[in-house]
């Protein structure tokens, strides 16, 4: 087995990428998803979300441009958000996925570490391969503003 980085575990957004009932599909690996960087992920929260509450969804892939086999990656949310009126949580997906086609349907997981039992159980991510995860915002009615609002998705072999 060749030496892992952890350099060259890469996420990137799907070849549909706007929001709405379309977004999805299989990875675009000239998107890739750039970590600390305001709206990488979901829009800001607008201010009708914010009062009347809103779900959306969105679609990222996570890719081993590792020269070896990843095995047995578990995905969870090493943070969930900050803001007291919003929360994520993530499910496993397909490559192909749309909002319509999937993720609406799924069932969402909030696990906090590694271990916990709802942490996704991805599997064993070849070189050059890659998982689809769907990440669920869930904004509740009337809740009060929130600036800077973040999660992190973490993974790792297990």
């Amino acid at each position: 087995m060749g030496v892992i980085l952890e350099s060259n575990i890469k996420y990137y957004h799907p070849l549909v990428d706007e929001e709405g009932a379309t977004h999805g599909g299989d990875i675009d690996i000239t998107n890739e998803i750039t970590d600390g960087v305001d709206e990488n992920i979901f829009d800001n929260i607008t201010n009708s979300e914010r009062v009347n509450g809103a779900i959306s969804y969105r679609k990222v892939f996570m890719r081993n441009e590792n020269s070896s086999v990843l095995p047995s990656v578990v995905g969870w949310l090493s943070a969930n958000s900050p803001a007291a009126n919003c929360t994520y949580a993530i499910a496993i997906g397909t490559n192909a996925g749309t909002v319509t086609s999937e993720a609406t349907s799924l069932s969402y997981y909030t696990p906090s570490t590694k271990d916990d039992v709802d942490a996704l159980q991805l599997g064993d991510v070849g070189v050059d391969g890659y998982v689809a995860i769907w990440i669920r915002e869930t904004i509740s009615a009337a809740g009060d503003g929130y600036v800077d609002n973040t999660f992190t998705l973490a993974t790792e072999m297990s």
